[in-house]
């Protein structure tokens, strides 16, 4: 029996205990609720604010030149160029006019040996027009006239002129023909079109004389063309193959005479071709014309006569004549000009700097091959440097036309160089994220800066002397408005229509609604995380005092 009372006493007691636990910690919870948000305070304070605006980009040089290479080589027909030595590097001081790079021109030489080649062959051509040695050419006399030679070996046919007739610019004099190897075109069928090929051996009959010639193919055309047996034929009788054949002329074979033609067949007979045909010329045969007007002073050479190259052929006289030999006087001249002035491209084979500066870089190395009028590089002056940057639609509106600019250089940690706004672009560009505006900024430079150099900008945007400052986590909008929240002296909080200046990313200026001393709130613990606390007293924000700058 005790046992058992003993057993409801401990059951009671457990009950009364757990109850007693959880009204206590509902009175703790009415009573911190009745206590109230602990706050984060400010005292409004009077100092001076610098407002400005931080940016990065590129320096570039505000003035420079460009080293090429000289467009007179051109004019002096030098289009090949090699560089042999860069004489600076990049980051030197150079002078103006200041040999910078050294060029080489292999085709030079073989451009000065074409030209004295092309004076050679034409003196030696005027030489042998008018019949006079190289050495007199020069000072020839126009009227002693030309002379028309053989221009190979061979024999000279057509020549039907007399003494005293006229001859015209261009006219034919006469052929001189190599008759050694002759020419003929044959037209075989479909059939004995099969039969041949390049460089076979064929026997060639002609009616006139007696035995048998050879001959060798040496063309044949694989496309058929229509195919008349006679000239006067109406209509064409079919189509055939153009076959051509050359063969060893014995002195007997002339051109227009009729010839048939055959291939051995291996039975040891000899199948002719259906289709006779005639010589059509011989393989070298060269047209003798008049390169002047003039008149025949002279026959050298008769009809039928075998001549060798050289071999005077007429001479012509006249006014057209001498009209002639001046031209080609005077070309040699010329020529002759050009062959000093191409002399004279060694002195433009030096590239100098078109200014006083600094060697920003060259754009090819040793080696490299260049063209007359080729910008290989370029040279600037550091005394005036720029920067391209931009910022966006916040920070554009702080910055104004000639705005001071202090400049650092990653690569100069500890010089400062200073600048100034020179534009702001009014076109903006953005990723459909940021919007931001182009800024110019002219920078006062030194010899120490590089194009390329990343560089940091602070653009001054503004500053105040002794006014009311506070906290800028103190200050927000609301209704278009900017306001803050200030606790009276029984620490109640109202909210306060406030006038704003100036303002950067710590502090706001009051230009109205405050007055120095009021406490404004920066936070409160009803802004906390449930896991977060403020001790009694204490601040959600670091305690700060801004200095002079309005910087902490």
């Amino acid at each position: 029996m005790n046992q058992r009372m003993i057993a409801i006493l401990i059951v009671i007691f457990i009950v009364a205990g757990g109850g007693f636990y959880i009204y206590k910690q509902l009175v703790d919870s009415l009573h911190t609720e009745v206590q109230g948000p602990v706050y984060a305070t400010s005292e409004v304070t009077r100092g001076d604010i610098h407002v400005g605006v931080e940016t990065t980009g590129r320096l570039d040089p505000s003035s420079g030149g460009a080293i090429r290479v000289s467009d007179a080589l051109r004019e002096a027909r030098v289009n090949e160029l090699i560089i042999d030595e860069v004489m600076f590097s990049e980051g030197d001081e150079v002078g103006r006019q200041e040999t910078v790079v050294r060029l080489l021109a292999p085709g030079l030489d073989d451009d000065v040996v074409e030209l004295q080649n092309q004076i050679r062959r034409e003196r030696e051509s005027l030489a042998n027009l008018t019949g006079v040695s190289e050495a007199e050419l020069m000072s020839i006399d126009p009227a002693r006239g030309v002379t028309i030679s053989a221009p190979i070996d061979g024999r000279v046919q057509e020549l039907d002129l007399d003494e005293g007739e006229e001859v015209s610019q261009g006219q034919t004099i006469a052929r001189v023909v190599d008759a050694s190897t002759y020419t003929l075109i044959l037209n075989l069928y479909q059939a004995e079109y099969e039969m041949v090929e390049e460089d076979q051996s064929v026997v060639l009959r002609f009616p006139y004389f007696g035995g048998l010639q050879d001959g060798v193919i040496t063309n044949i055309s694989s496309n058929p063309v229509p195919y008349k047996r006679n000239e006067d034929d109406e209509f064409a009788l079919g189509f055939a193959y153009e076959v051509e054949v050359e063969g060893e002329n014995p002195g007997l074979v002339q051109k227009g005479m009729r010839v048939e033609v055959g291939v051995e067949q291996e039975n040891g007979g000899t199948y002719y071709f259906g289709n006779a045909t005639t010589v059509d010329g011989f393989l070298d045969e060269q047209r003798v014309f008049s390169s002047t007007e003039g008149i025949v002073a002279e026959v050298h050479a008769s009809n039928m006569a075998e001549v060798k190259e050289g071999d005077p052929i007429i001479t012509l006289a006249g006014s057209d004549v001498e009209d002639t030999i001046r031209n080609r006087l005077d070309k040699i001249r010329e020529l002759e000009s050009d062959l000093r002035q191409l002399n004279s491209a060694v002195d433009r084979l030096n590239v100098t700097s078109p200014m006083e500066g600094i060697l920003a870089r060259i754009n090819n190395e040793e080696g490299d091959s260049v063209n007359p009028g080729d910008y290989i590089g370029n040279v600037y002056q550091t005394s005036q440097m720029s920067m391209m940057t931009t910022v966006d639609d916040i920070d554009v509106l702080h910055i104004s036309q000639e705005a001071p600019v202090r400049v650092m250089v990653d690569a100069l940690p500890d010089e400062v160089f200073e600048g100034e706004v020179r534009d702001i672009s009014t076109q903006w560009s953005g990723d459909g994220e940021a919007t931001n505006f182009r800024v110019f900024i002219e920078v006062k430079g030194g010899a120490e800066l590089r194009p390329g150099m990343q560089a940091r900008a602070h653009i001054d945007a503004g500053s105040a002397e002794d006014v009311l400052l506070v906290p800028i986590e103190a200050v927000f909008q609301e209704e278009s408005r900017y306001r803050v929240e200030v606790l009276d002296e029984e620490n109640i909080p109202s909210v306060v229509t406030v006038e704003i200046g100036l303002m950067n990313d710590r502090y706001a200026e009051i230009e109205s609604g405050l007055e120095e001393g009021d406490i404004v709130i920066t936070g409160s613990s009803s802004d906390l995380l449930p896991t977060q606390d403020v001790e009694q007293g204490g601040t959600l924000m670091p305690e700060t005092t801004p200095d002079e700058d309005g910087d902490e």
